[in-house]
């Protein structure tokens, strides 16, 4: 009897101690959990609306711009008339504003396909007939290209082998009515300036946000290069190189899988990026130009204060559940002492 009544008493102030610590760990932790969640999926929707709002915005820059300088009466006169002095006024134009515009090159074709003005001069007489770019803004639509390297969107024209970088053509008709094409208006804009717009939101030592088309390819640099090079994932850079799958599987990444498929989401439980890290992701895609946006960060980095907590939790818990059981049992024992 005596024994029973002790190990009854053992119990009851072992859970008695105990409780507060279950509490914390079964209550406590998984709601703090879900707070840090709820914020980190919370900060990485707000800079995917973010950076596809500056994107969407600086598009629309560029698009302006090149319908304000296809309308430029200046620029409709100099394409009726010939004379070198001419020539040279209007290509001394378009280098001024590829200079103010952070254009690549910006060239005007007739009819027949030749380039009669450029800001290159390695483009003059070059002839662009056969370029998807110049066939649609000749049939009267304003064109906007994918992103692709500077020899694939321009073919074999001399003048853009400078450089094979990543690169987009805006193309559309020049009339001097509403009905009477004179001929196209090319405008080659450089894709690093996309890259300044993504690099303008930072979150987090690991976080990154980028741009990928409906291929699946990433289209602006990646924060991780040095480790992709090193890798032997990409030969020059993450743009137009770098597929986002995971390495191990092969397989397109759950952000970029979903964000191809036209949707907008996350994952706040993680999955494996492009470099195999375990990572939270919101994805949104941009239907009007083919681009979808993904940020993600490390799960370790965004979670990385919650495993503090729980770590240092399970260390003091395991510290007060040894010095509680023998607090328990020397109390047990004085107090039984005199029943005894």
């Amino acid at each position: 009897m005596f024994n029973f009544t002790k190990n009854k008493l053992i119990i009851f102030l072992l859970i008695f101690s105990f409780l507060p610590l279950f509490i914390m760990r079964l209550v406590v932790y998984p709601i703090a959990f879900n707070a840090l969640r709820d914020e980190i999926i919370r900060n990485l929707r707000l800079a995917v609306n973010k950076q596809a709002e500056l994107i969407a915005a600086w598009m629309e820059g560029r698009l302006s711009n090149a319908r304000y300088i296809a309308n430029n009466p200046f620029l409709i006169q100099a394409m009726q008339k010939t004379g070198n002095a001419l020539t040279i006024e209007v290509n001394e134009y378009f280098k001024s504003i590829c200079s103010d515009f952070g254009y690549k090159e910006i060239f005007y074709a007739d009819r027949n396909g030749k380039i009669l003005f450029a800001s290159n001069k390695a483009l003059y007489g070059e002839n662009i007939l056969e370029q998807d770019y110049y066939r649609r803004a000749i049939a009267g639509a304003f064109f906007v290209s994918n992103i692709q390297s500077s020899l694939e969107l321009t073919g074999n024209v001399a003048g853009f082998q400078e450089a094979d970088t990543p690169a987009m053509i805006m193309s559309l008709p020049v009339k001097n009515a509403p009905d009477a094409i004179l001929g196209v208006l090319a405008v080659c804009v450089d894709v690093a300036e996309i890259d300044r717009v993504m690099k303008s939101v930072h979150f987090g030592k690991t976080g990154e946000a980028y741009l990928i088309n409906k291929n699946g390819y990433m289209l602006t640099t990646s924060r991780f290069t040095d480790e992709l090079l090193q890798a032997d994932r990409i030969k020059k850079r993450a743009s137009l190189e770098l597929k986002i799958v995971d390495p191990y599987t092969k397989k397109p990444t759950k952000g970029a899988l979903e964000c191809i498929n036209g949707g907008e989401g996350y994952d706040a439980h993680g999955y494996p990026d492009y470099r195999g890290v375990r990572v939270l992701g919101f994805w949104h895609w941009m239907p009007d130009y083919d681009w979808g946006v993904i940020a993600e960060i490390d799960v370790n980095e965004g979670y990385g204060k919650l495993y503090t907590l729980r770590d240092s939790v399970m260390f003091v818990f395991a510290f007060l559940a040894m010095g509680i059981v023998i607090v328990v049992f020397l109390l047990v024992k004085k107090v039984t002492l005199p029943y005894r």
